[in-house]
Parts: structure tokens; C-alpha cells; sequence
């Protein structure tokens, strides 16, 4: 690990104070986990986390993808993922840290830079180790914590540089996407945006290629190669996690919530409710109201309030 980042993981360990820190600084949180996970399902909204201690794994569709410290892992697009932290211990704890991505900023910054940049990537995530000058722009950033009268100036500028250094390197090519330049890319993201907004409406897959203006067969490609999953795949996943938040937050029973999401079939929806988040539906919201009684901070186990990973 380099000086930037052994600095770096010194200055968020004590500044860790609980399992998910919100810092002053707008669209950063620190991750602290002080023993190895179970995998645990949870949807992504665009983001780069920096592994600063540990190690996690996650599932990304039939993809495995192993990151540990100095690592930093963005994705550029609302992606259901399961996760499970892997190396970690009350000694040595898991750190991270969590940055939501600002399209608008991303965008500004693009149309700013001087030279385009390769369209190559067609997946919407990426993973690389991150650099001394990347590390200490980390650095500074979170050290504004002890200056809060900074926060408003400094912080939007140390951002930019955060982000200008991951456009001009192995990573610019998946930021790029979120600023919807690349057409490919764009189109992809109206599909995405779609199902998110019509999850409990069967579709025809070659019915919404047609209104994103692609083929059956390219639309099918680029979306299992953004996100790690076919379009119907996706959608029973954005059902799923849905159907969890409205049973976490009694919205209804397991036959109406089932119906709410567009299932059929309540012995489907039970058994691949099951198939994703290891128990049936009145297990599991049991299990998740006992976590929350214990005093696990909401955003870990809510499905509506996930902006991240942990």
C-alpha cells in the first residue's frame, strides 16, 4: 500500500465512530466492519468505494469479483449486486469509503477535459488499484473533516480532482458512462431507468429494445454487459428488493406485496424471494425488524434507503 493510502486509512480508522459514519462532507461515508459478512443482497446506486482495510467479494450477476485495499470499485449505474466482506476482524476492521457520484459534476468535468476518452468499456462497473496522487486527493478530502468552516469551498474542488484523476485513468471509461455521452451507453441507461420505474409490468425484451432504438439481439448484449444480467433478470431482482421494502415497512402481506410487484404466482414469488435473500419472506422481514431492534443502523438492511455497499 502507498504512503498516500497507509495515511489515508490512519485518518478514517479514527474517524470510524459505527458501522456506517456520515461524514460533514456531502455524498461521503466511511464503512467500518469488524468481522466477516454472510452475503447480503443489496442494490448499488452510482458510487465509488475505496477499500482502505479488508477485503470484500461481490456477486454481480454469474460474475465473481474479489477487491481488497487499494482497490477502489465504481459502478455507473443502479446495479443488484450480493456482497459479503470477507477479510476482517476487530483488530485489523474493514474500512471503506463511499462516494455517491454526482452525474452533474462528471458531466461539467467532460465537457472540460481537453481530449476525448475510449468507448471501449461497455460494463457499467470497474474495479482498479488506486495511485499515490489518487490517495492523497482521498486525503485531503476526508481531512476536511477537521475543518468544517472548508467544507463548502474546498470540498466540491478536491471532488473534481477525484474524479478528474479517475476519468484519465483505467476507470475514466466507466465514470464516462454516467454522463450519458457515449450513445451506446445512454440507451442502456433509458432501459435501466424504465424498469426501475415499470418493475411490476411484464415487457417483452424485444418491445423495449425498439423503444431505446436497438436491436433484440444488441440490446440483450449491452445490458447483460453493463450490469451482469439479462433485462428480465434485472427486473425480478428490482421486484424483489421492493417487495422486501414493502414488507419491511408493512406496506401489506406477503400475497398483496407479491401482487404489488407483479408476481402471479405467490409459490414463484416465495420461492424466489428465497433464492436471493436466503429465507422466505416472513423469515426474513422477522430476522431484518430483529436487526433493526438491535441497533443496526437502517441504511444496512432497508431497501429503500441502500445507497451503497457496505
Amino acid at each position: 500500500m502507498n504512503h498516500s493510502l497507509e495515511k489515508l486509512k490512519s485518518l478514517v480508522e479514527k474517524r470510524a465512530t459505527s458501522l456506517l459514519t456520515q461524514t460533514q462532507i456531502p455524498r461521503l461515508d466511511i464503512l467500518k466492519v469488524c468481522q466477516p459478512t454472510e452475503l447480503f443482497p443489496e442494490i448499488y446506486q452510482p458510487l465509488i468505494s475505496l477499500i482502505l482495510q479488508g477485503s470484500k467479494r461481490i456477486v454481480i450477476g454469474d460474475q465473481v469479483v474479489d477487491y481488497r485495499a487499494g482497490q477502489s470499485f465504481i459502478t455507473s449505474v443502479e446495479l443488484p449486486v450480493i456482497a459479503e466482506v470477507v477479510e476482517s476482524s476487530p483488530a485489523a476492521p474493514y474500512l471503506a469509503l463511499r462516494l455517491s457520484l454526482d452525474r452533474a459534476l462528471v458531466t461539467e468535468l467532460l465537457c472540460e477535459m481537453d481530449s476525448p476518452l475510449s468507448l471501449s468499456e461497455t460494463r457499467g462497473f470497474c474495479i482498479d488499484q488506486v495511485s499515490e496522487d489518487l490517495a492523497d486527493a482521498w486525503f485531503r478530502m476526508v481531512r476536511l473533516s477537521d475543518h468544517p468552516q472548508d467544507i463548502d469551498l474546498i470540498a466540491p474542488l478536491i471532488e473534481r480532482e477525484i474524479l478528474y484523476r479517475m476519468l484519465r485513468g483505467p476507470q475514466g471509461a466507466v465514470l464516462r458512462q454516467i454522463a450519458g455521452i457515449d450513445d451506446r451507453f445512454f440507451q442502456i441507461r433509458n432501459a435501466i431507468t424504465w424498469i426501475r420505474k415499470h418493475y411490476a409490468t411484464a415487457f417483452r425484451v424485444e418491445e423495449l429494445a425498439t423503444t431505446v432504438n436497438m436491436s433484440p439481439s444488441a440490446f440483450h448484449r449491452r445490458f447483460k454487459a453493463t450490469v451482469g444480467l439479462s433485462p428480465l433478470q434485472y427486473q425480478k431482482q428490482i421486484r424483489l428488493y421492493e417487495a422486501r421494502r414493502m414488507l419491511f415497512t408493512e406496506l401489506g402481506g406477503v400475497t398483496a406485496v407479491a401482487l404489488l410487484v407483479g408476481y402471479e404466482s405467490l409459490s414463484q414469488f416465495s420461492r424466489e424471494y428465497s433464492r436471493l435473500f436466503g429465507a422466505p419472506p416472513a423469515r426474513d422481514i422477522r430476522t431484518l425488524r430483529q436487526d433493526a431492534q438491535g441497533g443496526l443502523p437502517r441504511e444496512l438492511y432497508d431497501p429503500d434507503t441502500i445507497t451503497g455497499e457496505v
